[in-house]
């Protein structure tokens, strides 16, 4: 008996070494993976931050564009109003030309007439004359 519980004590030392062997491998295979883990989560963070100022950056970028926008826009709408005006003066002058024009025509009638009868006058005071 003495010698079988040698054995099996044999036998649980050189488990109890491969047990140590696999343990030690598996804790280095871990801290190994905590040492991976512990970079990516801190190229994790660093790209967290940068893509948090690119963030900020396009936001400014894009509130400086809708203040350019809104300035651009109220001077179309300034020229606009300024264009509606200029139609409105146009369309008033373009009245005044045509009232003109038939005052105009107006008098060369009256003034062809005025004319024929200062001809006829004359032409009867001549056959009088005669």
């Amino acid at each position: 008996m003495h010698q079988g519980f040698l054995t099996m004590t044999k036998m649980k030392k050189i488990q109890v070494d491969d047990a140590m062997k696999y343990y030690r491998e598996i804790g280095k295979l871990a801290f190994k993976s905590n040492i991976n883990h512990h970079s990516v989560i801190k190229n994790s963070g660093n790209n967290e931050s940068k893509l948090l100022k690119m963030m900020a950056e396009d936001r400014a970028k894009i509130s400086r564009l809708e203040n350019v926008i809104d300035i651009k826009q109220r001077e179309i709408d300034e020229l606009n109003k300024q264009n509606t005006d200029l139609l409105w003066d146009l369309s008033k002058l373009q009245i005044k030309i045509s009232e003109l024009k038939d005052e105009n025509n107006e008098l060369k009638e009256v003034g062809s007439a005025h004319y024929e009868k200062r001809v006829k006058k004359f032409l009867n005071k001549e056959s009088v004359d005669n």
